[in-house]
């Protein structure tokens, strides 16, 4: 796996999930993996994202993001291992879920 892990952390609100993707994939970012939490009224996700190509993202496009979020959240960039080992010890399970495929379930 290639890619950078983006950490948002902003206060929760209705429809900042959906903001936060559409915002992605303008950017032209495809998600490999998500985590959502929320903690009070802090929402924290965590997107590892590559480009639509499946390479590693450009600093130019995370320049790119950080301005269009602005100060609404805070973004954290840090390199994705390449050991699928080291994910799973952080806590990530050997099988992603894609929300796509969740969605598709209901639309049958």
């Amino acid at each position: 796996m290639q890619g950078l892990s983006l950490e948002l952390c902003a206060k929760d609100r209705v429809g900042l999930l959906s903001d936060v993707t559409r915002v992605l994939r303008e950017n032209g970012l495809s998600v490999m993996r998500a985590g959502v939490t929320t903690v009070g009224d802090q929402a924290i996700h965590v997107f590892y994202v590559s480009d639509a190509a499946g390479n590693p993202v450009d600093m130019k496009t995370i320049e790119g993001l950080r301005q269009e979020i602005g100060n609404n959240m805070m973004l954290n960039v840090k390199k994705v291992p390449t050991n699928t080992k080291s994910l799973e010890s952080s806590g990530w399970p050997k099988k992603s879920f894609l929300f796509g495929s969740l969605l598709e379930k209901f639309r049958s």
